[in-house]
C-alpha cells in the first residue's frame, strides 16, 4: 500500500509528535488567537486518558478527503513546525476561525494520532470510544457548500425539523443537500455519531442540530440474497429501504420507539359525565410513541449487514471502525493490526460474526425456512473488503474449521432428532436441520477446486453458489 500524500510530505519534513502512551495518553489540539483576525496557533497537549471527562473539548467528525496532487494539501504551523493537512481539514479550520471563534481544545485524528506509527495507531484507535463519549461536543463538519446550494442551506438553517410541514421548496432542496453529503458515507462516523453526548453539524459557516436528521427509524429496513448470472450469490436492500437517506440511516441506528400513556386508564374507566363527554373523550389519544437513543452495543453481523457499503481511507478500518460500538465479547476478540493485509482482518470479521450468529448460541440451532443467514454474512463481508471468490472460500473454509461448524451441525441435528421423540420438536424442525448441514458441508470446496483455473473455477463457483441457493429455498 503506497503511502498517501499528506503522510508522505510529513514524513520528508521530519514532523516530530510530542510523544505519548498511547494506550494511556492522547494529544488534543489548541487552537488560539494572536490577536490578528483569522490567524490561528495550533498546538499540542498532552493529555492522560483517565482525566477526559474533567477536561473541555471538542472532537471533530469528518471526513479525510482523497488526495492526489499537491492542491489537496495545505501547510499549516504545529508546534512551530510545518505540518500538512488535506484540504477538507483545512476549510474546517478556516471556517472555526472566520465565523465561530472557536478556540480551546479539539481531538481531531489526522493531528493529533501520529499517523506515521503504526503501533500508536492501533492504540489510539482502541480509545476512540473514550475520547468521543467524554467530549463536550462533537462537530460533525460536512465542508463546504457548494456555491449553488449556499441559499437552500443557508434558508434551511433557519427553520428546525418540527415546522417541516412548512418548508419552502429551497429548504427541502437545502436538507437533501446535506443529507446525501459525502460525510455520511465514512465508516468512522456511525461511531462518532452514536457516541457523542452532544453533536453539531456544520456545513461551512452554517450549524444544524444532528436531530434534523433523524426521521422514522431506519431498523425495518431488509435485505433479500439474490444469484448473479455467474451464480455469485450477493445481497440487496429492498425498495423501502433505499427511501431512507444515508444520514437517516446512520442517526437513527439505535433509535427506538416506546409508547407512553397519555391518559390515566383508572380515572377514564370511572369518570363521570354525559354521554357526549364521555363519547369526546374516548376519541382523544391514549398515548404517543417516544424516542429514544439506545445505549446497547450492537453485534458485528448486524454492523456489517447494514453499513456494509459505506467507505473508509483504509480498507482495514471496515472492521476497526466499528470497535467503539461493537458488543464487549465481539470487541474482545478483535486485533488491531495495521501491519497485516486486508485478508487478514476479512478473515477476523468472518469468524467473528459466525460466531455471533451461531457459535455463541445456548440452544440447538435451528435455522428458519428460508433462513440465509449464513450464505448472506458470507456474501456481505466477501463484498466489504473486496476480495475475490477464490480467496474468500478459502478462508472461508479455515474459518469453518476453525469454528468446529461441521460437528457443531451434526451435534445440533443429533439433538433435535432426539427433542423429537419427546414432541419437543416436530418433524420440519429436524428436516430443515438437515437441510441447513448440506448447506454448511457444501462450503468446504475440496483442494482440487480451490486450485483450479480461473475458467473452470468460475465455473465451479457457480454451481457451488447454485446448489446452496437450492438447498436454502428448501429449507
Amino acid at each position: 500500500m503506497n503511502e498517501e500524500l499528506d503522510k508522505s510530505l510529513n514524513r520528508k519534513a521530519g514532523f516530530k509528535h510530542v510523544a505519548i502512551n498511547a494506550q494511556r495518553q492522547c494529544r488534543l489540539l489548541r487552537i488560539s488567537y494572536d490577536g490578528i483576525p483569522q490567524t490561528s496557533i495550533y498546538s499540542l497537549k498532552v493529555v492522560p486518558l483517565e482525566d477526559l471527562p474533567s477536561i473541555q473539548y471538542k472532537a471533530l467528525s469528518y471526513t479525510w478527503g482523497h488526495v492526489h496532487t499537491l492542491d489537496d494539501i495545505q501547510e499549516i504551523q504545529l508546534d512551530n513546525q510545518i505540518f500538512f493537512i488535506r484540504r477538507n481539514l483545512s476549510d474546517f479550520l478556516a471556517a472555526a476561525a472566520a465565523s465561530k471563534n472557536e478556540n480551546g481544545h479539539f481531538f481531531i485524528d489526522a493531528i493529533c494520532i501520529n499517523q506515521l506509527d503504526y503501533s500508536e495507531r492501533e492504540a489510539q484507535v482502541q480509545e476512540m470510544t473514550r475520547i468521543y463519549r467524554n467530549a463536550n461536543e462533537v462537530i460533525a463538519w460536512l465542508g463546504l457548500p457548494a456555491p449553488e446550494q449556499v441559499d437552500n442551506v443557508q434558508t434551511l438553517s433557519q427553520t428546525s425539523r418540527a415546522d417541516c410541514g412548512f418548508w419552502t421548496a429551497a429548504q427541502w432542496a437545502g436538507f437533501k443537500y446535506l443529507s446525501y453529503q459525502n460525510f455520511w458515507s465514512r465508516i468512522w462516523i456511525i461511531q462518532e455519531v452514536l457516541l457523542a453526548p452532544s453533536m453539531t453539524v456544520w456545513c461551512g459557516t452554517f450549524t444544524f442540530p444532528l436531530s434534523l436528521f433523524g426521521g422514522t427509524s431506519s431498523n425495518q429496513s431488509s435485505h433479500e440474497l439474490g444469484l448473479l448470472a455467474n451464480g455469485r450469490p450477493s445481497t440487496v436492500l429492498d425498495y423501502t429501504s433505499r427511501l431512507s437517506s444515508p444520514a437517516e440511516i446512520i442517526t437513527t441506528h439505535r433509535l427506538c420507539y416506546v409508547p407512553r400513556p397519555l391518559l390515566d386508564p383508572l380515572a377514564q374507566g370511572t369518570k363521570v359525565g354525559t354521554i357526549q363527554e364521555i363519547t369526546t373523550d374516548l376519541r382523544k389519544a391514549t398515548e404517543i410513541i417516544v424516542t429514544y437513543q439506545s445505549l446497547v452495543s450492537d453485534p458485528l453481523c448486524r454492523l456489517i449487514r447494514k453499513f456494509r457499503a459505506l467507505q473508509c481511507s483504509d480498507p482495514r478500518d471496515k472492521l476497526y471502525g466499528f470497535l467503539g460500538i461493537l458488543n464487549p465479547s465481539s470487541r474482545a476478540k478483535v486485533i488491531v493490526d495495521y501491519s497485516k493485509d486486508v485478508s487478514y482482518v476479512y478473515y477476523q470479521a468472518l469468524k467473528i460474526g459466525l460466531e455471533e450468529l451461531y457459535g455463541e448460541r445456548n440452544d440447538v440451532v435451528i435455522p428458519k425456512r428460508g433462513d440465509t443467514t449464513y450464505l448472506a454474512y458470507y456474501c456481505d463481508v466477501r463484498d466489504m473488503f473486496g476480495i475475490e471468490d477464490r480467496e474468500s472460500l478459502g478462508i472461508l473454509r479455515r474459518v469453518l474449521d476453525e469454528l468446529n461448524f461441521e460437528t457443531e451441525v451434526q451435534e445440533a441435528r443429533f439433538e433435535a432428532q432426539w427433542e423429537r421423540q419427546f414432541g419437543f420438536r416436530d418433524d420440519a424442525e429436524v428436516e430443515g436441520l438437515v437441510g441447513f448441514k448440506e448447506l454448511i458441508v457444501r462450503a468446504r470446496l475440496t483442494s482440487k477446486e480451490v486450485v483450479m483455473d480461473v475458467d473452470d473455477g468460475v465455473h465451479v463457483l457457480s454451481n457451488f453458489h447454485m446448489k446452496q441457493q437450492k438447498v436454502v429455498e428448501n429449507l
